[in-house]
């Protein structure tokens, strides 16, 4: 492994690079007109992540009462598991929930908190960041290969307690991280002095004891575990405020009404809260906008607080993710990568750093990989004949995501249907990029409105996807879609790009489908695997997806969307213990069926929805498995990407004049 020199250089090249670029941020958005004071105050509020963010933030925030106000935010210091043990723990959550309804505990994330929150001006928060980041350099030798947990429980508390070994060092980091905060930023941290614990159930009802025990008992606290320092931060406005999630759109009818948009968040003081009206209207103030009004209240939901927080910094707090080191053979012939400290700080600059952070040129990827030995499986050589699935070599599986190719009723609009049918039903070519031909399906060319088909030049996109995958040596063993025409047409393209000497069927999942919030109300109706065969479109009529169309509901939240991913994928992954597999969704499916393989938690709705509005057609990532770790980490993706100008539709009417 590199030495501890050496990773601590890295960090500090990141961690310089990362301030460089906020600066030049702050810059430009007071260059587009932006007072110096707004500026500070969105880059802290969206965790200094790109100026997009924050000149978003700055458009919502435009009518909040407290812009101008020098409020600062409150911050705190979490230490958090991935991997396998955040998932068991996250399974408890859910179980939790479902079994005894909602207690103290469901309000945050499965923590160890290290420090009270504290207050932090918006123009120190880069300094106080930096204050974390050498805290955690100057005890970098000390830091322990996992964290030990033990279980207990009162009448009216279960939870796990650190082992005094691990609590202690997290104290003397916490209490370094005082110490720099003071020095670099002048901002004052008051250390967590109790024991240190992580709280599974609290305020819960006498009755529910037994069952919550039962299945606290369940969590398996040796399983392999990443443990991180987290620093989030807060409104001030969410500080002893009940958290709702909105569920419907509300459009006001009064001045004194509050617009509700779906998967913003509402903080409703104590004064305010359900049951103090019997009209069922509540006061209360939008996380999205600032804004405060009245508002239904059966338009809402009860969320966890932390769902609203923004975070700032996620550094590595154990130095391997393995609870148990014995677990790992130690006689294999190709050794597992240790811990992938590049991949945490890739992860953790998503949140801190600007885009261009990530975008590393290749000889920068190959010093990182090689600082850290984190092995990558190499690109085979063009030379070398295609594979069959039967003689696929021992190397670590890969997944691969792409979105869709372009839709035509994107490409031409909603009118291509007037345009394109007959008053019989007959389908009739308009333009030489609308499809040669279309399906023959139930509901006729109305059901094409909610199901569109892909273009030609989508079909040419996905084709030219598949032949960049085969000519780096890829070679697919599973292919998956969504049961979205324009999904299995993508599918079926990248196949033919792909040339595999083994037919690949198509296996249609329903689980695949974009996350239903953006359907408006409405269910599409998908075509039937008999149709989708007769169409040409090669899919796996024997196979038995995860959940039907039944099965989902419009009301879905943005949590439940990652989850439906998540669950297929690991059920296929599962399945087949060998191979590539090949999933083609939506732009959604980039984020909503991988985040969780890599031990990160669901992103908040809003801003979900603006990394998925960046992600083109035929967008793709890759994830490489880390078996010995149990989790599955994002890779460059081994083939070249598809960049296209947009090509407008010519009128030769122009030429007449």
């Amino acid at each position: 492994m590199a030495s501890a020199a050496g990773i601590i250089n890295h960090r500090r090249t990141i961690r310089q690079a990362s301030l460089k670029s906020a600066a030049s941020a702050s810059d430009i958005l007071m260059s587009m007109g932006f007072p110096k004071h707004r500026v500070e105050k969105s880059l802290a509020a969206t965790g200094h992540q790109d100026i997009q963010l924050a000149s978003d933030w700055l458009l919502d925030h435009v009518d909040d009462p407290t812009l101008d106000e020098a409020i600062p935010r409150e911050y705190v210091l979490y230490a958090c598991p991935v991997g396998p043990l955040g998932e068991s723990l996250d399974e408890f959550w859910t179980k939790s929930l479902q079994h005894c309804g909602r207690n103290g505990a469901h309000s945050l994330l499965p923590h160890v908190t290290l420090c009270s929150f504290f207050p932090c001006d918006d123009s120190k928060v880069e300094m106080l960041t930096a204050a974390l980041q050498e805290a955690v350099e100057t005890l970098e030798d000390k830091a322990p290969e996992t964290i030990s947990l033990e279980h207990y429980s009162s009448n009216n508390f279960i939870g796990l307690f650190v082992e005094e070994t691990h609590a202690e060092f997290m104290r003397i980091l916490t209490n370094q991280f005082k110490a720099e905060a003071l020095v670099k930023a002048g901002v004052k941290v008051d250390p967590h002095k109790k024991q240190l614990h992580m709280t599974l159930a609290y305020q819960f009802n006498a009755a529910h004891h037994d069952v919550l025990e039962k299945l606290s008992k369940e969590v398996n606290i040796e399983a392999a575990a990443r443990w991180e320092l987290r620093l989030y931060s807060r409104d001030p406005r969410a500080a002893k405020t009940e958290v709702l999630r909105v569920l419907y759109s509300h459009t006001p009818r009064a001045n004194d009404e509050l617009e509700l948009i779906p998967d913003d968040y509402i903080f409703m003081s104590s004064s305010d809260n359900r049951g103090a009206n019997d009209d069922g209207w509540y006061k209360g103030t939008s996380h999205q906008t600032g804004l405060t009004g009245m508002l239904p209240g059966n338009y809402t939901e009860k969320a966890p607080e932390s769902d609203t927080w923004t975070v700032h910094r996620v550094i590595p707090l154990t130095k391997s993710l393995s609870s148990n080191p014995a677990l790992i053979n130690l006689d294999d012939k190709v050794p597992s990568p240790p811990t992938p400290l590049g991949a945490d700080e890739r992860r953790s600059s998503q949140y801190k750093t600007p885009e261009g952070l990530l975008q590393q040129s290749e000889e920068e990827a190959s010093k990182y990989a090689n600082l850290f030995k984190l092995t990558k499986t190499p690109a085979r050589s063009n030379s070398i004949p295609l594979a069959t699935t039967t003689d696929l070599p021992t190397t670590p599986r890969r997944l691969f995501v792409i979105r869709h190719a372009e839709r035509v009723d994107i490409t031409f609009g909603q009118q291509w249907l007037q345009h394109s049918f007959d008053d019989n039903g007959k389908y009739n070519r308009k333009n030489l990029n609308m499809p040669k031909r279309v399906p023959v399906r139930s509901g006729g060319s109305l059901a094409f409105s909610k199901d569109s088909p892909i273009t030609e030049v989508g079909k040419f996109q996905a084709r030219l996807t598949g032949e960049s995958m085969r000519e780096n040596g890829i070679v697919i063993s599973h292919v998956y879609s969504s049961p979205a025409l324009r999904c299995v047409e993508t599918a079926k393209a990248v196949i033919d790009g792909l040339n595999p000497l083994e037919p690949l069927k198509i296996r249609v999942d329903t689980s695949l489908f974009e996350w239903l919030a953006w359907c408006k109300g409405v269910f599409p109706k998908w075509m039937t695997l008999a149709e989708l065969e007769a169409h040409g479109l090669s899919v796996d009529m024997n196979y038995k997806e995860l959940i039907s169309a039944s099965d989902l509901s419009l009301q879905e939240n943005c949590q439940s969307y990652y989850k439906r991913g998540d669950t297929l994928l690991r059920r296929e992954i599962k399945e087949h213990p060998k191979g590539d597999i090949l999933i083609v969704g939506h732009a959604s499916s980039l984020d909503g069926c991988t985040r969780y393989l890599q031990g990160l938690s669901a992103r908040p709705a809003l801003e979900f929805s603006k990394i998925v509005q960046k992600i083109p057609y035929c967008g793709a990532v890759a994830l490489q498995e880390y078996q010995d770790f149990g989790i599955w980490d994002l890779i460059t993706p081994p083939f070249a990407t598809l960049t296209h100008a947009p090509n407008g539709r010519f009128d030769w009417h122009i030429m007449q004049g």
